[in-house]
C-alpha cells in the first residue's frame, strides 16, 4: 500500500480523510470507466491510501494501486507527480456544483437562442417555470382545473424550439441522479452533515449572495429545511440536527427542480479549495455588509447583477462562464 506521509499529510492535510472521486483528464466531468464505474480514493491521517472501483452497480471493488499509477492507467498522463494527480479528485458535492452550473449554463444559452432581448429580463425568478419546463420537468400548477401543457411555459415565456431541442438537458439530469445516489451510499453515518452541504450548496449560496432579505427572511417551521436554513443564518449548531436517511428533496427530479431561482438568477459559483465548505463559510457571513469575503473562499460569476442588456453582450458573458461548466 502507498503511503503519502509527506506529499499529502504534511503538504495537503485538506485531502485526508476525505471520500474523493477521480475526475477525467479534460476535467469537465467525472473519470468513468470503459464499464461505467468511478475511481474513489481515500487517505487516512497516517498517509495511507484506499482506493475502490465503484461500479455501475454502486459496488466497492478494492485495487492495489497507487496515485502516479493511477494517473497513467486512466488518465494516460505520462508521469504524473502526487501534486499533479491531486488536482485530479474531487468532493462528491463538487460534482454536484459542476452539475447546476452547467444548468444555469444551459438557461443563459436557451436566452441567447431564443434571441430574447434584453436578455437580463429573462434573468429573473419570474422565468423559473419556463425553464423547468425547458428542463423537462413537470411544472407545479397547483390545484386548478385550468391545467396547461407543460411545454406552453417556455413557449409563452417567448422561447424557442431549437432552446428544447439543441440543449441537452436530459445529461445534468441523469449526472445528478447518479452522483446523488453516491452521495448517500457513501455517507450513511454523516447523512445529516452531507444534507447540510447539498442545502447550503442550493439553494443556500444563492439566497445569501441575491437576497437582500436574507438575514430578515429567517422561516420559523422545524423541517430538516427549514432548520439548516437558520443555521445557515447562524442559528442552532448543526449537533442539534440528527438524519438517518436524506430527507425526500435529495433526490434526482426534487432537487433539481427545488428553488429554480438558483438557475435563473445564478450565480456562477465554484470553491477553491477542496478544504472549503458552503455551509461553513456560508454561516460566517453574518450581514451583508461582509458578503464580499465569501469571494476569498469560492471563485463567483454573477448574471443577476452584470449589464447583459444585448444579445451581444450575453454571448461575451457565456464565453466567461464556460470556466464554470469543467472543475476549477
Amino acid at each position: 500500500m502507498a503511503k503519502y506521509k509527506k506529499t499529502i499529510v504534511k503538504n495537503k492535510p485538506g485531502y485526508l480523510d476525505k471520500n474523493l472521486l477521480l475526475i477525467n483528464a479534460y476535467k469537465d466531468g467525472l473519470f468513468l470507466s470503459e464499464n461505467g464505474s468511478y475511481i474513489q480514493i481515500k487517505v487516512t491521517l497516517k498517509g495511507e491510501i484506499s482506493v475502490c472501483e465503484i461500479t455501475d452497480k454502486f459496488q466497492c471493488n478494492h485495487l492495489d494501486i497507487s496515485l502516479r499509477e493511477i494517473g497513467k492507467r486512466y488518465l494516460h498522463l505520462k508521469d504524473p507527480s502526487v501534486n499533479q494527480m491531486l488536482k485530479y479528485f474531487v468532493l462528491p458535492e463538487m460534482e454536484v456544483e459542476r452539475i447546476f452550473n452547467n444548468v444555469r449554463y444551459n438557461y443563459l444559452k436557451a436566452i441567447y437562442l431564443s434571441g430574447l432581448e434584453p436578455p437580463s429580463q429573462f434573468i429573473n425568478a419570474c422565468y423559473n417555470k419556463a425553464f423547468q419546463s425547458l428542463a423537462g420537468l413537470k411544472v407545479y400548477q397547483g390545484n386548478t382545473n385550468q391545467r396547461k401543457v407543460n411545454d406552453s411555459f417556455w413557449q409563452e415565456a417567448g422561447f424557442i424550439s431549437c432552446a428544447k431541442q439543441q440543449i441537452c438537458w436530459e445529461k445534468e439530469r441523469y449526472e445528478l441522479q447518479r452522483i446523488l445516489f453516491l452521495i448517500r451510499d457513501m455517507n450513511r453515518q454523516h447523512t445529516t452533515q452531507k444534507y447540510a452541504e447539498l442545502i447550503a450548496i442550493k439553494p443556500g449560496f444563492h439566497e445569501i449572495w441575491t437576497h437582500p432579505d436574507y438575514f430578515e427572511h429567517i422561516l420559523k417551521g422545524n423541517t430538516p429545511r427549514e432548520r439548516v436554513f437558520r443555521m445557515l443564518r447562524g442559528q442552532g449548531e448543526l449537533s442539534e440536527l440528527s438524519l438517518d436517511k436524506m430527507p425526500p428533496e435529495i433526490n434526482k427530479n426534487s432537487y433539481f427542480s427545488y428553488a429554480p431561482c438558483n438557475v435563473t438568477e445564478g450565480p456562477f459559483v465554484f470553491r477553491k479549495n477542496i478544504a472549503f465548505s458552503y455551509f461553513d463559510e456560508i454561516r460566517k457571513i453574518r450581514s451583508k455588509d461582509n458578503l464580499c469575503n465569501l469571494q476569498e473562499k469560492f471563485y463567483i460569476l454573477d448574471y443577476l447583477r452584470a449589464r447583459i442588456d444585448s444579445r451581444k453582450s450575453l454571448s461575451k458573458f457565456l464565453r466567461k462562464a464556460e470556466r464554470f461548466k469543467s472543475f476549477l
